[in-house]
This record gives C-alpha cells, sequence and structure tokens, in this order.
C-alpha cells in the first residue's frame, strides 16, 4: 500500500509539474515583446558587467599579490643577507635585531630565522610563535622541502580567527653552506580587503547600471514595439475587413517603410473590395469572385456542364406598363427582380441576366451543383409564394396583381465567357437553354412548366408533384416535346420552401441579394 501510495503521489507531482511548466510557457508566449527586450538588453548588461567586474578583480588580485611577491623576495634577501654572520657566529642578539628591524614593515607580519633542524633561533613580530602547532607545522614544511614561497593558514594563539598568510623563504647560505633559513611573511587580509572593497564596487555599479538598464531597455523596446503594436492592431483590423484603417505616423526607418508599405497594401485591398461589391452588382456574386481569383486568365472561353435554366416572363406586362408611368414601372421591375434574385441566392443559383420583363436563372454554375434540378424547382416555387405575398400589398395598395410564367430545363449547355474581346459576359448556351426559354412561352400566368425529361429524373420525380401539361412541336426537332407542370414539392420537402420563405420575409431582401 505504501508503494502504490508512493506512485499516486509521484504521478500527482509529475502531472501538476507539468501542469505548471505549460502555464508558465503560455504566459512566457503571451509575455509583451517589450517585457522580452528588456529582460534580454538586461541579461546582456549584467552578463558584460560581470564579465568585466571579473577581469577586473582579477587584475587587481594579480597586481597586488606581483607587488606582495616582489616586495617579499626582495626582504627575505635582504634579512637573509644580513643573517649570515650572526647566525655563524651564533649571535643571538644581533639576530634578534635583524629580525626585528625588518618587521618594522607595516604589512609585515612576522619575520624569523630557523635553524636547519627547525628551531625558531630569532623571531619577531606576532607570527611565528613557538607554541602555535600551525607555525611549526609551516616550519616542518620549509625544512622538508624549500620553496620561495607558501601559503598557509594562521591562527594565532589568543583565539582571533584564522588568517591567509604567504612566507616567502631564504636560505642563509655562507660559503655555500647552508647554515639556516630566513622567513618574512605578510598577510593576505589587505589583498582580501581591497578585493572586496573591488567587488563591492563593481557590484554596486552594476546595481546602478542594472536600474538603469532596465528603464532605458523598456523604453527602447515600447519605442520599438509600439509601431509592432500597431500593425498587429491593423492587421486585425484588416482581417476583419476594415480596409480604411491607415498609419498617420511617419517615421524615417525601417518601420515607417513597413507601415508605408502596409498603408499601400489596405488602399489597394479597399480597391479590391470595392471593385468586387460594385462587380457583384453586375454580375452574380459566384461569377464575380471567379474573375478576380483569376485576373490573368480572363479570356473568352466555355465548358460543357450539367446545369438547370429557369426563365420567369411577367405575364401581360404589355398591358401593365400602358397603365403606370415609367417611374412607377422601373420601380415595380425592380422590386419584383429583387425577390426572384433573393429566391435565386437562397437556392445556390445566378442571375444569368435580366431581359425587359423576365430574368434568366442558372444553377449549376459556376460552381458545380448536385442538386441543381431540385434547387431550380424550388426556387421557382418560392417565387410565386414570393409574389403571391407581393400581390396581397399591391392589392391593399389599391394596384392590380402582378403574375409571372416560369419555364425550366435541365441538361447539358455550354458554360463559359461569351461575346468579344472587348465586351464579354459569362452566360450559357445550348438546345438546353432554348427548351427552357420556349417552356417559358408556352406558359399560362403563375405556372411552372418543365419537360418531362426533367421530370423524371430519380432526383426529381421522387420529391416533386407534377403533372402532364401538353406537348409542343420546336424547329428543327422532328417529336413534340412532352411537358410537365409543377404544383408543389412532396409533404416531406415542402418544409423547405416554407422555411426559406419565413427567413426571407424575417430578415428581408438585402441579406439574400448581398449574398
Amino acid at each position: 500500500m505504501v508503494v502504490v501510495s508512493d506512485c499516486i503521489n509521484k504521478k500527482g507531482l509529475q502531472a501538476r509539474a507539468t501542469d505548471i511548466w505549460e502555464r508558465l510557457a503560455s504566459r512566457a508566449q503571451s509575455t509583451p515583446l517589450a517585457y522580452k527586450l528588456s529582460f534580454f538588453i538586461t541579461v546582456l548588461v549584467v552578463s558584460c558587467m560581470l564579465l568585466l567586474g571579473i577581469i577586473i578583480v582579477q587584475q587587481q588580485t594579480a597586481q597586488l599579490r606581483s607587488q606582495i611577491s616582489e616586495q617579499g623576495h626582495t626582504l627575505v634577501q635582504l634579512m637573509a643577507k644580513s643573517a649570515k654572520e650572526p647566525l655563524l657566529a651564533d649571535d643571538e642578539l644581533a639576530l634578534d635585531a635583524t629580525t626585528s628591524s625588518f618587521v618594522n614593515n607595516g604589512s609585515v607580519l612576522g619575520t624569523a630565522i630557523i635553524s636547519l633542524n627547525g628551531d625558531i633561533i630569532s623571531n619577531a613580530g606576532v607570527l611565528h610563535e613557538e607554541n602555535n602547532l600551525l607555525t611549526n607545522k609551516f616550519i616542518g614544511k620549509v625544512i622538508q622541502k624549500p620553496e620561495t614561497s607558501v601559503t598557509w593558514k594562521w591562527q594565532p594563539l589568543t583565539g582571533l580567527r584564522r588568517q591567509t598568510v604567504v612566507s616567502f623563504i631564504e636560505p642563509v647560505v655562507f660559503q655555500n653552506v647552508v647554515a639556516g633559513h630566513a622567513v618574512v611573511s605578510f598577510s593576505e587580509s589587505g589583498l582580501e580587503q581591497s578585493t572586496r572593497r573591488a567587488v563591492q564596487a563593481i557590484s554596486g555599479a552594476t546595481l546602478l547600471i542594472i536600474a538603469l538598464s532596465i528603464g532605458m531597455a523598456f523604453a527602447l523596446g515600447r519605442r520599438i514595439t509600439q509601431p509592432i503594436d500597431k500593425l498587429v492592431e491593423a492587421s486585425r483590423a484588416i482581417g476583419n475587413g476594415e480596409y480604411t484603417f491607415r498609419f498617420e505616423e511617419r517615421r524615417k526607418d525601417e518601420l515607417g517603410l513597413l507601415m508605408q508599405a502596409f498603408n499601400e497594401m489596405a488602399e489597394g485591398m479597399l480597391e479590391k473590395s470595392q471593385v468586387k461589391s460594385a462587380l457583384s452588382r453586375y454580375v452574380s456574386p459566384g461569377v464575380a469572385r471567379q474573375i478576380l481569383s483569376n485576373l490573368d486568365d480572363v479570356g473568352l472561353s466555355g465548358k460543357r456542364i450539367e446545369g438547370t435554366v429557369l426563365f420567369a416572363d411577367i405575364t401581360g406586362f404589355t398591358q401593365i406598363s400602358e397603365q403606370i408611368g415609367p417611374e412607377e414601372l422601373v420601380s415595380m421591375l425592380n422590386r419584383f427582380f429583387t425577390l426572384i434574385t433573393c429566391a435565386c441566392s437562397i437556392n445556390h443559383g445566378i442571375v444569368d441576366k435580366y431581359m425587359g420583363d423576365g430574368v434568366m436563372l442558372v444553377f449549376g454554375a459556376p460552381e458545380p451543383d448536385d442538386d441543381h434540378a431540385f434547387h431550380a424547382i424550388s426556387c421557382a416555387l418560392l417565387i410565386q409564394k414570393l409574389i403571391t405575398r407581393e400581390n396581397l400589398q399591391r392589392q391593399e395598395q389599391g394596384l392590380g396583381p402582378v403574375n409571372l410564367s416560369i419555364g425550366i430545363n435541365t441538361g447539358t449547355m455550354l458554360a463559359g465567357n461569351m461575346g468579344s474581346c472587348d465586351r464579354m459576359e459569362y452566360t450559357v448556351v445550348g438546345d438546353t437553354v432554348n427548351l427552357a426559354s420556349r417552356l417559358c412561352g408556352i406558359t399560362n400566368g403563375e405556372q411552372i412548366v418543365i419537360s418531362r425529361e426533367m421530370y423524371l429524373r430519380d432526383d426529381i420525380r421522387n420529391r416533386v408533384l407534377a403533372g402532364e401539361y401538353q406537348s409542343i412541336r420546336l424547329r428543327g426537332i422532328s417529336k413534340p416535346v412532352n411537358t410537365y407542370l409543377v404544383d408543389r414539392l412532396t409533404a416531406d420537402h415542402q418544409e423547405i420552401i416554407d422555411r426559406q420563405f419565413d427567413e426571407i420575409c424575417r430578415s428581408g431582401t438585402d441579406e439574400y441579394c448581398e449574398a
């Protein structure tokens, strides 16, 4: 149980550590650029100051050590020379005078004359105490392996703290015979104090420079990142379709050039948006998108497609035009064309062209639509329902009703840019289109006529209720063309028309016309 508990605790700690790390990483990613820049500049300044401080301290320490070494070797050589005759003559008084004279130097802790067997013959100062174990240990080291200088730790018998001591040793030689050793010892406390003062000075200067560098780095970071923040805001504005955004600030640097380029880009996108908006009012939005997406390849061309064409004409238009004025006639046409366009857009079709009192709609082009035939019939039924509602409003205003004749046909047709090199339009042509136009011509008001071949399609017959209408003969075709009169959609599909009708009535026609 204990092992299981430990495993659970370890897994919990690991999961918690992972969660904390992910949070820190997320915060690091969301940290403003000004803070990051300030941090890196501060780290750079601190690193440079630390490196400079280390170099200065090392150079100062090396210089002080060099001075102590030079002074120590000089003094110990002089003392060894002075102690030759007194040491051979065993003149302790003269030796004491010699050691005392050299200890008067302020930086010397102690001097001593040591015999070959390690006894202290004469000493002066506070360092070389005969009963001090550290002193005896040092003397034993000198006797065993004489060196020119030795650094060692010394602690006085009075209990004061240990000191780092450097001792310089010089043999007392008379006629090539070593009679003993002269020792001059210096304390490194002065060196340590000097080093400590240098470190403190450098640390203070570093802290001051860090404080100044943080302020300057933050100010510099803000100076650099402010235009970047503005560029981010501008990018978001452009992404939201606000092409009127412009930079008013003028800078004479790379960021200024970037702002100018951004303004030019926004101006170009605004012009393209305006062109697209204007173009969509003359051609269908799908055609406008196709043209704008391939501006380098706009020319006369065509390809065979499977699509559906719908023709709609106002019945008795000549009589209506004689009864009302031109302005009222234009207003009426615009109103009815708007309703037809809305019904077309919501059913994935495009307006090919307006022809006086009639309109030609295409389904399945320029963008493919697998259900183009059904969408065309749904559009026709929706148009009828919208016209019925419009006629009720006209009746309340004391105006006469307006009825539409609709003919629909589906099949193979040629779709593309047609016309001349100087003026062209996107349209569809072919026998399928001609038959749809003829079907529109044989209808009476408020009727939707389709060909027999269209009704017998599996995707139409199972969803559309229609009855046989009449057979017509066309020039150039030997056999008569059988037609069907569309009544309505089947019960499980009729709700599509009702839902579309409610959406247009609730939202208004502008939303679907702009789509």
